[in-house]
C-alpha cells in the first residue's frame, strides 16, 4: 500500500495533563540540624569517654612508676643529698604527643602527691634567664614583674624585705614554704630542643639551691638516654641521679585508640574500611602523632552528621513526629534502599514496596527496626575480629598482624576465604592440647554475645583427655606434622617418596575429634559473621566511608598550594588584573600581582645562586613605581623575606651579595 489512513487526535481540556510535575514541598537541605549537632556532640562524647579511658590506660604502667620515684625522692636522704632526682622519659619521636602526655601526667602527680609540678618547653627558655622567669611564674601564678624592677640596684628595699628579681629562685623557696610542697618537680618537655648551655646552667644552678629546693627533674626524651648524656657536661652529669621510664609508643597507641573507637562494638557511627586505611597509612607515612588521629577521626563524625540529612535517625529515642519529610526522601534515594526495594519486587512483595514508598510513617517503623539489625550485624563484625585477632595471638601465628589490618579487611567483605583466615584455621587443626587449653582461656576475655561456642564444654573435655593420658607429653592431632612420616621406596631404579600417617592413639584420636568439632564451629561462625558491611540495608546512615574523604584535609599538600598560589595567583584571588596568559597557564610578569608572587616568578628563572642586586633590578623595573622607589623597596624586601620564610632562599656564604636557591618547581 502506498497511501495509508491517519487522523489527528485533540484531546479534551480535562486529559490535558500539566507540563511539569509541581514540587509542593520546600526542600531544607539543612533541616533538622540543631538536633543532628546535638546527635553528633552525644556520639563524639561517647568517643571522648573511651579515648580518655585508653590513653589513661596506656599510659598507667609508666606513670605509676614516675609516680613511686617521684614519693620516694620526695623523701630526704641523708646519705644522698647532693644529687638531684631525675627522671629520664623516653617518650619517643612522637613530639607531637609530649604535651597531652605531660598533662596527664601532671594530674597523676598533683592528685597523688604533694608536690608542685611544672613544664618547661625549649619555646620560652631560650636562655636561662628567661627560663627562670617562667619557672618562677609558673609557680607563683603571678604575673610577670616590669622590666623596669630589673635596673633596681640589688640593695633596693620593699615593705617585706629587700627585692627581689623576677628571675631569682627566692621567690619559688618563699612560694615553697607558703604551700608546704614536699619537692618541686620540674618537667623539660622537649629536652632536646632546648640548648646544650642552657640545660647545664639550669642543673649547675638547681644544684646550687638543691639544700634550700627540694628539685625532681624530668626529661622528655626523643631518642635514647645516651645521646642526652652526650650532650651535658660530666661536672652536670655528677650532680644528677637519674632513672629511665620508657613510654608506650604512638603506634601502640594509636592500635589500642582504633580497638576503643573503630573497632568498637559499642558505637553508634562506624568509619569505613577505606577511610580508616587512609588515616593510618596518613599516621604511618607522614605523622606520628596520636593528637592527629584523633582530629581525623572527629571531622569524619562533623563530616557525616552534618553532610547527611539521614544521621537524625541515629539519634537515640527519635519519634517520628521529631523526623523530616526530607530525611525519608533522602532514605528513599539511597542505594541501599534501591538494593533492598529490588530484593522486594523480586519476592513479589509489591504491597509492601508500595507501603515503603508512599507512607512516611511506616519507613520510619521499618528504618528503627533495619538500624538496629544491622546495628547488631556491624558488633557481631567487630566481635568476630577481636575473636580472630586473639586466636592468632595465642597460637603465635607469624607474622603478627594488627587489630587494625583484620578489621579493614573484614569491614570491605574480604575475610571469609582469605588467605590468612585459612592459615588461621589450619593452625587450628594442628595446634597441640597445651595451646589448645592457653586458646580456650584466653578466649574467656571476648565476647560471647554473639556467638554460641560453649567454650567451657570444650575445656571441660580437654582437661579430661589430658587428666586421662598416660604420657606427659602433650597431646596431638592426625593433623599435626609430627605425625606424618615419609616413606622411600624405589622403582625401576626411581626413589620416590610417599607420606603416611603414623598411628594414633586412643587418646590421640579423641583429641583429633575434640580439635575436629572446635574447628567446624569457628569455621561456621566466621563464615556466618564476615558479611559485606556495605551490602547491609541503611549502610550509608551507619558507616562513613566516602569515597574522596577530603583529599585536602587528610592528605593535604601545602608546598603544592604555596607553589601554585605564588605562581598563579589569580586561582587564588579570582581577579582579572593577574590573570594567567604566560605559558602553561601561568600568570605572565606583571605590576599588578602581588609583590611575593612577582619575586617568586623572577626566582623561578634565576639559577642555584641569585644575585639579590640583579633580583632588586629586575622588581622595580616590573613592579617598580617611579614617584615613590623607597615603596617599592619595602615591598621588595618584605617579598624576599617571606621566601626566606617559606624556605625557598636562604643567605650564601659564598657570596655575601647573593642568596641560594633551596628548592625547585615540582621537585
Amino acid at each position: 500500500m502506498e497511501h495509508q489512513r491517519c487522523y489527528i487526535y485533540s484531546p479534551l481540556e480535562s486529559e490535558v495533563r500539566p507540563s511539569k510535575r509541581q514540587r509542593t514541598n520546600i526542600v531544607q537541605p539543612q533541616n533538622l540540624l540543631a538536633e543532628r549537632l546535638q546527635t553528633f556532640r552525644e556520639a563524639w562524647s561517647h568517643q571522648e569517654k573511651q579515648i580518655q579511658t585508653t590513653l589513661e590506660n596506656a599510659d598507667r604502667t609508666t606513670q605509676e612508676k614516675i609516680l613511686d620515684f617521684i614519693k620516694v625522692a620526695a623523701q630526704p636522704d641523708p646519705e644522698d643529698s647532693t644529687t638531684i632526682p631525675t627522671g629520664l622519659i623516653i617518650a619517643g619521636p612522637s613530639i607531637a604527643s609530649y604535651g597531652p602526655y605531660f598533662e596527664r601526667l601532671g594530674r597523676r602527680i598533683k592528685d597523688g602527691t604533694d608536690c608542685a609540678y611544672l613544664v618547661l618547653s625549649s619555646s620560652e627558655s631560650p636562655n636561662l634567664k628567661t627560663l627562670l622567669k617562667n619557672l618562677v611564674q609558673k609557680a607563683t601564678s603571678r604575673a610577670a614583674e616590669d622590666d623596669d624592677d630589673e635596673l633596681l640596684p640589688p640593695g633596693a628595699s620593699s615593705r617585706n624585705g629587700p627585692k627581689l628579681l623576677n628571675f631569682d629562685l627566692g621567690h619559688l623557696q618563699g612560694w615553697q614554704k607558703r604551700n608546704r610542697a614536699q619537692s618541686i618537680v620540674i618537667a623539660i618537655q622537649d629536652s632536646e630542643a632546648f640548648d646544650s648551655n642552657v640545660l647545664v646552667e639550669m642543673i649547675d644552678l638547681f644544684h646550687s639551691w638543691l639544700d634550700r629546693l627540694p628539685f625532681v627533674l624530668l626529661f622528655g626524651i626523643a631518642t635514647s638516654a645516651e645521646s642526652f648524656e652526650d650532650r651535658l657536661s660530666g661536672n652536670s652529669l655528677r650532680y644528677l641521679k637519674g632513672q629511665k621510664f620508657d613510654v608506650t609508643q604512638s603506634d601502640e597507641i594509636i592500635e589500642k585508640l582504633f580497638s576503643a573507637t573503630i573497632a568498637s562494638a559499642h558505637v553508634s557511627l562506624r568509619i569505613g574500611p577505606n577511610f580508616s586505611r587512609r588515616i593510618l597509612d596518613r599516621q604511618k607515612d607522614h605523622v606520628q602523632n596520636v593528637q592527629d588521629f584523633l582530629d581525623s577521626l572527629k571531622y569524619a563524625y562533623m563530616a557525616h552528621f552534618y553532610a547527611n540529612c539521614t544521621s537524625i535517625f541515629l539519634k537515640d529515642g527519635i519519634s517520628f513526629t521529631h523526623s523530616s519529610p526530607d530525611a525519608f526522601e533522602a532514605v528513599r534515594n539511597l542505594p541501599s534502599f534501591r538494593r533492598w526495594v529490588e530484593d522486594k519486587l523480586d519476592s513479589l512483595e509489591t504491597q509492601e514496596i508500595r507501603k515503603l514508598l508512599d507512607s512516611d510513617r511506616y519507613l520510619f517503623d521499618k528504618i528503627s527496626q533495619q538500624l538496629r539489625s544491622s546495628q547488631q550485624v556491624l558488633s557481631a563484625i567487630n566481635i568476630a575480629v577481636a575473636f580472630l585477632s586473639n586466636v592468632r595471638e595465642s597460637l603465635q601465628i607469624t607474622p603478627s598482624v594488627p587489630l587494625s589490618s583484620l578489621w579493614i579487611r573484614a569491614a570491605s567483605g574480604e575475610m571469609v576465604e582469605s588467605p590468612l583466615l585459612r592459615e588461621t584455621m589450619l593452625s587450628i587443626k594442628k595446634i597441640p592440647s597445651n595451646k589448645f587449653l592457653h586458646l580456650l582461656s584466653s578466649l574467656r576475655n571476648v565476647q560471647e554475645d554473639h556467638f554460641s561456642l560453649e567454650l567451657d564444654t570444650y575445656r571441660t573435655e580437654l582437661e579430661e583427655l589430658v587428666k586421662n593420658s598416660t604420657d606427659s607429653a602433650p597431646l596431638r592431632s592426625q593433623h599435626d606434622v609430627r605425625n606424618d612420616s615419609l616413606r622411600t621406596t624405589v622403582v625401576a631404579q626411581k626413589v620416590l617418596l610417599s607420606k603416611h600417617k603414623a598411628a594414633l592413639s586412643e587418646q590421640d584420636k579423641a583429641y583429633s575429634e575434640l580439635v575436629g568439632r572446635f574447628h567446624d564451629e569457628i569455621q561456621d561462625y566466621f563464615n556466618t559473621t564476615f558479611v559485606d558491611p556495605q551490602e547491609l540495608f541503611l549502610s550509608e546512615i551507619l558507616i562513613y566511608d566516602p569515597k574522596l574523604p577530603h583529599i585536602e584535609v587528610f592528605q593535604p599538600k601545602p608546598r603544592f598550594a604555596i607553589e601554585r598560589a605564588l605562581s598563579t595567583p589569580h586561582d587564588y584571588l579570582g581577579c582579572n588584573c593577574c590573570g594567567s596568559s604566560g605559558r602553561d597557564g601561568e600568570a605572565a610578569l606583571s605590576a599588578t600581582q602581588p609583590a611575593t608572587a612577582l619575586l617568586y616568578q623572577l626566582y623561578l628563572e634565576s639559577g642555584s645562586l641569585i644575585n639579590v642586586s640583579d633580583l632588586w633590578s629586575a622588581f622595580n623595573a616590573i613592579g617598580g613605581d617611579e614617584d615613590s622607589e623607597s615603596k617599592t623597596m619595602a615591598l621588595f624586601q618584605r617579598a624576599l623575606a617571606e621566601l626566606k620564610y617559606l624556605g625557598l632562599v636562604k643567605p650564601s656564604r659564598k657570596k655575601v651579595d647573593h642568596v641560594a636557591k633551596m628548592m625547585w618547581k615540582g621537585l
